[in-house]
């Protein structure tokens, strides 16, 4: 993994995270318990800082960046952000899903439960309503989710992070940032196994 200091900060991870060694983080960022990121992720907190909750996923390709000093990047709690994905200065609430490849631009706002659908892009200063579902460029309400819906999503990205608790177990000598990927899915096709 790649941690570069930049104007006096450098990336802040929790000892519970997982991040991968082929990610980069770059400057304010903070990685709280539980987070994990995936290879090829790029968290690149130039201009403000960029915070990722506790059981929250990156997948791999992923890029935050805060171009501005205005544009921090808040990443809620048990989120799922899917491959591709741009994340520009925005704020997502708790138990919020990303899918692959879309764009966030600035002062975006998601609310609690909300999942954005594949190749979406989200003008800025948009706000996505909690719960909704939203597709499209520009991106527009599909429909509204029910409160298990979102309980769901919450389970998914418990799963994720619980998943590498279970393999860190199974190799307690093993740093959370020096686990290689492959490492990671030998173990994961055991998982019955754990």
């Amino acid at each position: 993994m790649t941690l570069i200091e930049f104007e006096g900060k450098k990336p802040d991870i929790s000892e519970n995270a997982y991040v991968s060694p082929q990610a980069t983080l770059i400057g304010d960022v903070k990685v709280n318990d539980n987070a994990i990121i995936w290879p090829g992720s790029i968290i690149r907190a130039d201009k403000s800082q960029i915070n990722i909750g506790e059981y929250s996923t990156i997948f791999d390709g992923v890029v935050f960046y805060t171009r501005f000093a205005k544009s921090s990047i808040h990443i809620g709690r048990y989120c799922i952000v899917e491959t591709g994905v741009t994340i520009l200065g925005s704020f997502l609430e708790d138990y919020v899903q990303i899918m692959e490849g879309s764009i966030l631009y600035e002062e975006t706002s998601v609310g609690e439960g909300a999942i954005i659908l594949n190749k979406s892009e989200v003008p800025p200063g948009f706000v996505v309503p909690a719960r909704a579902v939203m597709k499209g460029i520009p991106i527009e309400k599909k429909r509204e989710q029910t409160r298990n819906d979102v309980l769901e999503q919450k389970e998914r990205a418990h799963y994720y992070s619980d998943l590498f608790i279970k393999i860190k177990s199974h190799l307690p000598n093993a740093q959370s940032y020096l686990l290689t990927l492959p490492d990671f899915l030998k173990i994961m096709m055991k998982k019955e196994n754990l």
